[in-house]
């Protein structure tokens, strides 16, 4: 058996960890929110869901109760935690990793370096997660739809560990996958999440604005941004859940009627699913938090310059996302046209 310890029981980590419980893993939940703990502890994990609601009985801690109980080594850790947390989370867990520890990060961007350069490259894996999961309330998450979930080594090597991974974690996420290029999906995902966080300057669903044919081709050159920079890197994106980074990326190859069945397709998934709208847009609108897009955009934009990219469109995306988590403007149709009139300015002039 794998005793799987996940940090951060929010949207991903509770949906995880959750399915994994209720499959009869061996899960414990860790995190920071007491009341959120305290609830599970009580009532189990309510998980709402597309395909009914259901309630898991994992273990629960918050991370002092944790570390003052246990004393042993872990096995598998799930770090779902937000990125900007990632060393302030792990470092209290450090003592408990054995030789055989390992961790997958569920989380957004390209954090596995971050995480190697702590526990070492043998005991970290990669991960690339496309669930859309929110966190509702104290004991209650949402499985608001099901989306790839792709695990990796950080040499591309298909290792037992990983067919072992697969084999427990398929009883409870049948869609999981192990690959030999993770960062390939990593990748394709920063176009397709330059889309799903230009969604959120609406209070449109994401559904609905991919749907909406007078965005589509600007929506397609802002995901190409990333994308492009992704290929200067020597890396291979990978499509998934309907989502084909080719529609994008290259701009001059693109196949308009190829695009638009695809993301006819897409448009179909995402309206079979109760999470409606981008997690940043929650973050904001709901939460009322800070998002978690800061360092990610910088470090975008930095590692491009080096090819000569400016990045325009995304660039544009994230000093509207900066003003809209500022309270400075709205949220409103118009910063699409906004981004819509920088596109024809750049690549339809």
């Amino acid at each position: 058996m794998m005793r799987i310890t996940v940090i951060g029981a929010g949207g991903i980590g509770g949906v995880v960890g959750g399915c994994l419980a209720r499959a009869g893993l061996d899960v414990e939940l860790i995190d920071i929110e007491k009341t959120h703990i305290d609830k599970i502890k009580k009532d189990g994990l309510k998980v709402l869901s597309t395909d009914g609601d259901w309630i898991a009985h994992p273990k629960a801690y918050t991370v002092e109760e944790f570390l003052a109980v246990n004393d042993e080594k872990l096995d598998c850790v799930v770090l779902a935690v937000k990125a900007p947390a990632t060393k302030s989370a792990l470092t209290p867990f450090l003592p408990f990793f054995g030789g055989d520890t390992f961790l997958i990060p569920l989380q957004n961007g390209f954090i596995s370096d971050v995480i190697a350069e702590m526990i070492g490259k043998e005991r970290t894996l990669t991960a690339f997660v496309n669930i859309f999961a929110d966190y509702m309330e104290p004991g209650v998450v949402n499985y608001g739809g099901k989306g790839a979930l792709v695990i990796g080594e950080l040499t591309g090597e298909i290792t037992p560990r990983l067919e072992k991974i697969r084999k427990l974690w398929s009883k409870g996420i049948e869609q999981i996958r192990i690959d030999s290029n993770v960062r390939g999906y990593l990748w394709a995902k920063a176009g397709y999440s330059a889309i799903l966080r230009a969604t959120t300057l609406t209070n449109e669903t994401i559904a609905d604005v991919v749907d909406n044919r007078r965005y589509r081709e600007m929506l397609m050159d802002l995901a190409s941004e990333p994308l492009e920079l992704a290929v200067k890197e020597g890396i291979r994106p990978e499509g998934f859940d309907e989502w084909d980074p080719k529609d994008a990326y290259p701009r001059e190859n693109r196949d308009p009627e190829a695009m638009n069945r695809h993301l006819d397709e897409h448009v179909q998934r995402l309206r079979t699913y109760t999470k409606v709208h981008s997690g940043v847009w929650r973050d904001i609108a709901v939460r009322g938090r800070k998002i978690e897009v800061h360092a990610g955009s910088d470090e975008l934009v930095e590692k491009g310059k080096k090819y000569g990219l400016t990045f325009p469109l995304y660039t544009l995306l994230y000093e509207l996302l900066f003003q809209l988590e500022a309270g400075q403007i709205p949220f409103s149709t118009e910063h699409l046209e906004v981004l819509l009139k920088k596109d024809m300015e750049i690549y339809h002039s």
